[in-house]
């Protein structure tokens, strides 16, 4: 609890305690008046009555408008907490690439090496390059997000788009990983709205099916499209994300609870804004395979 909130529960308490003390005082002085009156104890009490009444009815606002504030200072003391834990995070996920890029390079410039072992080391470095370009796309989208900016619409192929998504991903930890693409679409199908913004939430969305499942097990990936607009679906074999936390993973900061998987929580979120960005969906439940199904969908006219 910080200091902000420890004051403003003492000078609650302390105002509350002040004012059941001017009360007492005022009905005992009332009482005194009507006594040197010589006033009738019905006159008294109905005048007791009222002065218990306003008061009450002071208290009462006075303490709503206590439990606001107090719930106000709480919510930006866990927001606060929220985006001290994603500076960390985000210090972690943009230094960990850097470094291993740079071992890659460093390596490559300081031996002589065959050429299979040259691939392998262009290739982490690529995969540290990519992974910090999901990031800083991350934080750019979330800045845009704030800042209220237009997404850019143009006419996309669906289907280029996410071949281009899962490309980007087959590198580094999960170039061994099978990505099984599946397209209902027809040939040549565009649809219209932001191709990088999509892009970014796809890759997020894909990334987590690869994170958060093990190698054995393939991604899934099935486009469709229908009059009304596009599907995107992600089908993984993970251990899926349980119904309590499916609205809470796609809040800003919010992440699995339990998980050892490092992230800034910020993906899902991302995900979820851009699709609502499009006048779409996004819709989290689980699989055949114990895994997560997360489906995507934007309409054709956004």
């Amino acid at each position: 609890m910080g200091k902000r909130g420890w004051l403003t529960a003492l000078l609650g308490a302390y105002i509350l305690l002040q004012f059941l003390w001017w009360a007492s005082l005022l009905v005992r002085q009332q009482r005194q008046i009507f006594e040197l009156n010589d006033a009738t104890d019905e006159k008294l009490n109905q005048a007791i009555r009222m002065i218990i009444g306003e008061g009450l009815v002071f208290f009462g606002l006075l303490s709503l408008g206590f439990i606001v504030i107090w719930r106000s200072i709480k919510r930006e003391m866990e927001q606060a907490q929220k985006e001290r834990h994603f500076l960390l995070a985000v210090t972690h996920e943009l230094k960990t690439p850097i470094a291993g890029s740079q071992i890659a390079i460093d390596s490559l410039k300081k031996h002589e090496w065959d050429e299979k072992t040259k691939k392998l080391l262009l290739d982490d470095a690529q995969a540290g390059l990519t992974r910090l370009e999901q990031r800083v796309e991350n934080i750019l989208q979330n800045n845009r997000l704030i800042s209220g900016k237009e997404m850019t619409k143009v006419l996309f192929d669906a289907e280029e788009v996410v071949t281009r998504v899962m490309h980007r991903h087959q590198v580094g930890p999960y170039q061994g990983r099978i990505i099984e693409l599946k397209n209902d679409c027809d040939a040549g199908a565009q649809m219209e709205g932001d191709a990088d913004a999509l892009a970014l939430a796809w890759g997020n969305l894909l990334e987590n099916a690869l994170k958060y499942s093990p190698s054995s097990e393939p991604v899934s990936i099935v486009l469709s499209e229908s009059d009304a607009g596009l599907s995107v679906v992600f089908d993984d074999g993970g251990t899926g994300i349980p119904f309590d936390q499916r609205e809470n993973v796609l809040r800003k900061f919010e992440r699995l609870k339990d998980s050892e998987t490092s992230g800034t929580g910020l993906g899902l979120y991302l995900a979820d804004q851009i699709l609502k960005m499009h006048k779409g969906k996004l819709h989290i439940e689980s699989n055949e395979r114990g895994g997560s199904r997360i489906a995507t969908w934007i309409p054709k006219s956004n």
